[in-house]
């Protein structure tokens, strides 16, 4: 048995998302909420970067960087601190299109803007390869698309309260248990095959 090599340090200790591609290539990240409440306000997101363009700068690349983005005119281009890095996949038509309110600003008409990079595509050398995540345009302001509201961290948790009745006077708090099986409804009794 073949065993996974664990997450690369350009994972910073994120996990594995999803399966091993043919290749060999494992993607490591987050995938969460919060980027799904960016989109929702009008912040696109960046699944991956076109391969063929992908620079030797990617080899760099870790989960949390912020990679710059500008539009060129024809395209929208990552790049760190060292250089260019990619070409995000997104079509050059999407720039027109107006995706959340009619008539209202398209998400994609920016020319300059920050890549959060979630997501990070380790080749089975354990290079890094390519890199995704959520894209905040320069002068960006969540009030702008109040669609979705932004989660509030304190409700992170979910709270169960289970409560039990209080036993009549006399009464034992622990209720018997009941062999007859008359009083389920015939469906419950076929769904639990006691029919």
């Amino acid at each position: 048995m073949t065993q996974t090599p664990g997450p690369p340090a350009a994972a910073d200790g994120h996990p594995q998302l999803g399966s091993v591609h043919k290749n060999g290539d494992r993607r490591f990240g987050v995938s969460g909420l919060l980027a799904s409440v960016y989109a929702g306000r009008g912040t696109p997101q960046a699944s991956n970067l076109y391969r063929s363009t992908v620079t030797d700068h990617i080899r760099d690349v870790r989960v949390g960087d912020a990679l710059r983005v500008r539009w060129d005119g024809d395209h929208w281009w990552a790049s760190s601190p060292a250089g260019t890095v990619g070409r995000l996949t997104w079509s050059k038509n999407l720039r027109a299109e107006t995706a959340y309110v009619a008539g209202g600003p398209s998400p994609f008409d920016f020319d300059d803007g920050t890549l959060h990079v979630q997501s990070i595509t380790v080749s089975a050398a354990g290079e890094v390869v390519n890199c995704g995540g959520y894209v905040v345009p320069a002068g960006y302001e969540p009030s702008d698309w109040p669609m979705t509201p932004m989660p509030d961290p304190a409700e992170r948790e979910l709270t169960v309260t289970v409560r039990f009745p209080i036993p009549a006077p006399g009464e034992s708090a622990v209720p018997e248990a009941s062999t007859e099986t008359k009083a389920q409804p015939d469906w419950l009794r076929r769904l639990l095959g006691r029919s």
